[in-house]
């Protein structure tokens, strides 16, 4: 017995589709449907949403990316991105509620205090042995 329904969406997609959505929103303080939009535009987009319909129909990885109309197929890209956004981006973001994006100068004082982190501890017993190079 298999699992019914929707297959599930690997923890690597969701996660950088949450993290791209609310860095999107931070820098262009934007909502996160139109941080969502921007995304879609995103070179590596085509990527992304290739994995996350990898066990899906073609049809929907095809209207999510704008391909032609097909059928019963809607042609109009806008409004599959954000019945995509409705269904399932809103609830990814709720996963992550405590998702820190860094700004250059925070992540730089992050990694200053992660290396003062560092020289406590055991490894700061040890003696550092500078060579002066004699040219």
């Amino acid at each position: 017995m298999g699992n019914v329904g929707q297959p599930k969406i690997s923890f690597f997609v969701k996660f950088i589709i949450a993290y791209k959505v609310i860095q999107y929103q931070k820098r262009w303080n934007v909502t996160p449907r139109a941080a969502w939009l921007k995304f879609s535009e995103h070179k590596a987009f085509k990527d992304l949403m290739k994995e996350h319909f990898k066990n899906k129909q073609s049809k929907y990885f095809i209207g999510m990316l704008g391909g032609p109309i097909l059928g019963d197929i809607s042609g109009n890209i806008k409004d599959t991105k954000m019945n995509f956004y409705k269904n399932h981006i809103r609830k990814i973001i709720e996963q992550f509620p405590t998702l820190k994006i860094y700004t250059p100068k925070e992540y730089n004082a992050y990694l200053v205090k992660i290396k003062a982190k560092k020289t406590m501890g055991l490894g700061s017993l040890k003696n550092t042995i500078k060579r002066v190079r004699k040219s």
